[in-house]
């Protein structure tokens, strides 16, 4: 007899509007500790780091200065370099990963001291890159918003970068030649126009880890 009162004494208080209040607080407080620490995280992610600097691009990649005995590329050879952009994953405000890693390479060089004409640089853009290629006309009917990465395109333009478009991926999505930014090449093919920078001495930045 003792015991199921005791039980139906429990029942009671289980469901009971002080019990429930006290369930739902301690979500409501979970839920909120949780999203303190995305915004956090994502506050941390966004506030940029101080020490960069941006010696020749500004609107991307930044370099961090280092110590006087480190080593250094030469500032007499010819570099020569190719970025392959096949996709539109965005890092850092909507910048895509792979035009980061072009503008952070001529910030590097010029940290250096390497003259900007000894600096050789082709981003070709295939696959899904092809997509940032596009005119601000032809991104904004497509997507319905300018193209996030157009202040950097157009910063790697004036600093001399060359920009090739695969022909055969912006057929693939149905565009032509008009369809692509003004001063951008129209290749062939990514195949074909990898294969000519590699013979005439362009190496292939590999990609950044994330």
């Amino acid at each position: 007899m003792s015991y199921s009162k005791a039980t139906a004494m429990s029942d009671e208080l289980a469901t009971s509007p002080a019990r429930k209040v006290l369930l739902w607080s301690g979500t409501a407080l979970l839920l909120l500790v949780a999203c303190a620490i995305v915004v956090a995280l994502a506050t941390r992610n966004s506030v940029p780091d101080p020490r960069l600097t941006y010696p020749r691009i500004q609107a991307a990649g930044g370099v961090l200065p280092v110590g006087p005995h480190a080593l250094m590329p030469s500032v007499a050879t010819d570099h020569r370099l190719y970025v392959d952009v096949d996709g539109d994953g965005r890092e850092r405000g909507g910048i895509n990963a792979r035009l980061h890693t072009a503008a952070k390479l001529l910030n590097l060089y010029a940290l250096a001291g390497v003259p900007d004409d000894k600096v050789h640089l082709v981003v070709l853009f295939y696959g899904k890159g092809v997509d940032l290629a596009l005119s601000d006309e032809a991104y904004q009917e497509k997507f319905g918003h300018p193209n996030p990465n157009a202040d950097v395109i157009k910063q790697l333009r004036q600093a001399n970068v060359s920009m090739v478009v695969c022909g055969q991926a912006l057929g693939h999505q149905n565009f032509v030649a008009s369809d692509i930014r003004p001063g951008m090449t129209l290749a062939l093919s990514a195949l074909t126009a990898r294969e000519e920078l590699q013979a005439v001495g362009y190496g292939e930045v590999p990609k950044e880890p994330e």
